[in-house]
C-alpha cells in the first residue's frame, strides 16, 4: 500500500509540473506511515519534504501545495481505494473506501494462511545465527532468549520472501572446557553424574569457579587442559564428546517442550577447528597479525575498537578466530547476509570480529553482518550467574509457567478436553510473549504474574481471543463464505477492525526490516481489542439481517485468521478451544 500511495503521489507531481518533476522527485524521500487512527489509514509527509525542492513554488506554502496533489490524488484514485484524501496543514492524509476494506476481508478468507506473505525478500540468501547454548550447562530463560528472538525472526523472513536458514552455532569449544574437565577429573563420580549430568556437571563448574577465587592456579590448570583437548589429547576428547552427547539430550527437551524451531544447520564452534588455520595465513598475508606478549593479535586501536586477540599466550584459540572463520565458512555456503542474535554484551568482540572481516576483504558493506543485539533478562530478585549457581533452568521455568496455565485452564473452563496440551501451549505462548512484546533490544525483567494473565497484552490473552471468536463461530454454526458481500453498511466499530487488517502485511515488512518482532506482536494485541470492541458493539449471533450476520460472520473469521498467521510468526499455537 505504501508503494501504491507514493506511486500515487509521483504520477500527481508528473501531471501538475512535468518540468520540475524529474529534479524534485529524485532530490528527496518522502515518508509513507500508518498514523493514530483517528487521522486516517496512511499519512504522508510529501509537501513538507517537496515543497522548497522546486526551483518555482508550485503554490505560496506547503500547505496549499498539499491540497492540490489530493485533488490530483483523488483523481487518479477514483475512489477505488481510498474514501477521503485530505491534507491536514503540509500533511496529506488517507482514509480506506469501504469497497477497500470489503476487498481486503475477502482477501483475508481466500488467502488464509498465507495472507500477508511479502517479497521483499527477493529470495536473497540470509543465515540467520540463534540459540547458541553452552555444553554441560543447563538451559535458563536467559539461554532461551536469544531463541526466542530468533525463532520469531526467522518465521517472519521467510514469511516476507527470504530464503533463510539457520544456525544454532553450539558453544562447545573454549577455555570454560578446560575447566570443566579440570573439575570433572578432580570431583566428578561418574555414576553420580550419570543419573542427572547436566546439573551434576554444573555444579562441577560452580565449584571449580568457586575455588579459583582462594587458588587462582586452577584457572591456568584449565587453561592448560583446554590446550590439551586442542591437541587432540585422547581422555580429554571422549570426555568432550559425552559433555556434548549429555547436553543435547537436555536440549532436545527444550526443543520439544518450548516449541523452539529446530535450526537447520548444526555448525557448533568444535566445526571450525580445522578451518582456524587459514584464517591465521589470510591475517598474516595480510600484515593483520602480529606478537604482542606471546599472544597473536589484530591491533584495531585505531578502530576504538581496542586489541583483538586471536591465539593467546598459551596457545589456546579464542572465541574471536572461531567467529572469523565462521563467517568465512557460511560465506562460501552463499550466505549473502548473516544476521547474529546474539545479547548486547557482545557487542564489541563481534564489532571486532565484523571489523576485521573488512580489513580482510571479506565484508564489503555493512549489511553484509548484523548483530540483533538484545538487551538483558533477569529475574526480579535480580541478575542471573551460572557460575555463582542463581539461575532458574529452563526446565523449572517451563514446569512452573504449565502447571499455572493448567491451574487457570481448571477454573476457566474444567470440562475443556485435552487440557495438558493447551496448557503447554498457553505455557510457550505466555514465555515467548512476554519477551518478544519487548523491544529486543531493552533489558527486561521476567515477572510470572504479567507473561501468564489471560488479561491485558499477553500471549493467553491473545489465544483466549482467538478461541472466543472460534466459540462464537461454533454457536452460529453457519458455513463463512469468502464471497464479496455488498450493500452492507458498516459499524464504525466493524470497520475499526477491518482497517487493522488491512495492516497485516506492512507490519510484516516493518518486521523483517527491523528485526523488531514486539512490532507484530503490538499490532496483534492492537486486533484483539478492536475486535473485542466490535463484538461488544455489535450482537452478531442475533443479528436478524442475514446479509449482516453474514458479513459480520467474515469479519470475525478473517479475524481468526490473521491472529492465527501472526501467532504462527511469533511461534505461538492459536488453540480453538481453551
Amino acid at each position: 500500500m505504501k508503494l501504491y500511495i507514493k506511486e500515487l503521489i509521483k504520477q500527481s507531481i508528473e501531471q501538475l509540473w512535468p518540468e520540475q518533476a524529474s529534479e524534485v522527485l529524485g532530490v528527496s524521500e518522502f515518508d509513507v506511515s500508518v498514523p493514530d487512527m483517528d487521522r486516517g489509514d496512511f499519512s504522508s509527509n510529501v509537501a513538507m519534504v517537496l515543497f522548497k525542492k522546486f526551483n518555482v513554488a508550485p503554490a505560496s506554502n506547503p500547505a496549499e501545495f498539499a491540497q492540490m496533489l489530493v485533488g490530483q490524488i483523488t483523481k487518479l484514485d477514483h475512489g477505488d481505494t481510498f474514501a477521503e484524501v485530505s491534507a491536514v496543514g503540509g500533511f496529506i492524509n488517507f482514509i480506506f473506501s469501504d469497497k477497500f476494506l470489503n476487498r481486503t476481508l475477502n482477501q483475508v478468507l481466500d488467502q488464509k494462511n498465507i495472507y500477508g506473505q511479502s517479497e521483499i525478500g527477493e529470495n536473497k540468501k540470509i543465515l540467520l545465527e540463534y540459540f547458541q547454548p553452552n555444553v554441560a550447562k543447563p538451559l535458563h530463560l536467559g539461554h532461551l532468549r536469544t531463541a526466542i528472538i530468533g525463532d520469531a525472526l526467522f518465521r517472519v523472513l521467510k514469511f516476507a520472501g527470504f530464503d533463510v536458514a539457520s544456525d544454532t552455532h553450539l558453544g562447545d569449544w573454549g577455555t570454560q572446557f578446560g575447566l570443566l574437565l579440570l573439575a570433572y577429573k578432580k570431583w566428578g563420580d561418574a555414576e553420580i553424574i550419570a543419573k542427572d549430568p547436566i546439573a551434576e556437571l554444573n555444579k562441577l563448574y560452580i565449584q571449580i569457579n568457586a575455588e579459583i577465587e582462594s587458588n587462582p592456579e586452577l584457572r591456568e590448570q584449565g587453561k592448560q587442559e583446554f590446550v590439551k583437548l586442542e591437541q587432540g589429547d585422547e581422555e580429554n576428547r571422549e570426555l568432550w564428546k559425552k559433555f556434548r552427547d549429555w547436553s543435547w539430550q537436555e536440549y532436545n527437551v527444550i526443543y520439544d517442550d518450548l516449541g523452539v524451531r529446530r535450526s537447520d544447520h548444526d555448525w557448533p564452534e568444535s566445526f571450525y577447528i580445522d578451518k582456524m588455520p587459514d584464517v591465521i595465513k589470510n591475517l598474516e598475508a595480510k600484515g593483520l597479525l602480529r606478537e604482542s606478549q606471546g599472544a597473536q593479535i589484530v591491533d584495531l586501536e585505531e578502530y576504538n575498537l581496542g586489541i583483538a586477540i586471536v591465539v593467546k599466550s598459551d596457545g589456546g584459540t579464542t572465541y574471536l578466530l572461531r567467529d572469523l572463520a565462521t563467517y568465512i565458512y557460511r560465506q562460501a555456503q552463499g550466505y549473502e547476509q548473516q544476521l547474529y542474535v546474539v545479547d548486547n554484551r557482545q557487542a564489541h568482540t563481534l564489532a571486532q570480529t565484523f571489523k576485521i572481516l573488512e580489513l580482510l576483504g571479506v565484508i564489503t558493506s555493512p549489511e553484509q553482518a548484523i548483530h540483533i543485539a538484545f538487551g538483558y533478562l533477569s529475574l526480579p530478585e535480580g541478575a542471573m550467574s551460572t557460575r555463582k549457581g542463581t539461575v532458574i533452568s529452563a526446565n523449572d521455568l517451563i514446569a512452573k509457567a504449565q502447571g499455572q496455565a493448567l491451574e487457570i485452564i481448571e477454573q476457566k473452563n474444567p470440562d475443556l478436553q485435552n487440557k495438558p496440551e493447551v496448557a503447554k501451549q498457553v505455557m510457550q505462548a505466555a514465555v515467548k510473549y512476554f519477551d518478544l512484546s519487548h523491544n529486543y533490544k531493552s533489558d527486561i525483567v521476567f515477572e510470572w504474574d504479567k507473561a501468564l494473565t489471560f488479561d491485558g497484552n499477553t500471549g493467553p490473552y491473545l489465544q483466549y481471543t482467538h478461541a472466543r471468536i472460534n466459540g462464537i463461530l461454533r454457536k452460529v454454526d453457519k458455513p463463512v463464505s469468502a464471497e464479496m458481500i455488498e450493500d452492507v453498511l458498516i459499524e464504525p466499530s466493524a470497520k475499526n477492525v477491518l482497517r487493522k487488517l488491512t495492516q497485516f502485511s506492512g507490519i510484516i515488512e516493518q518486521v523483517a526490516q527491523n528485526y523488531s518482532p514486539n512490532l507484530l506482536a503490538s499490532y496483534l494485541f492492537e486486533l484483539s481489542q478492536q475486535f473485542n470492541s466490535f463484538y461488544e458493539a455489535v450482537p452478531i449471533a442475533k443479528e436478524t439481517n442475514q446479509a449482516k450476520q453474514d458479513f459480520y460472520l467474515q469479519i470475525i473469521a478473517a479475524t481468526a485468521q490473521v491472529l492465527s498467521n501472526g501467532l504462527e510468526l511469533l511461534g505461538i499455537k492459536a488453540p480453538e478451544q481453551m
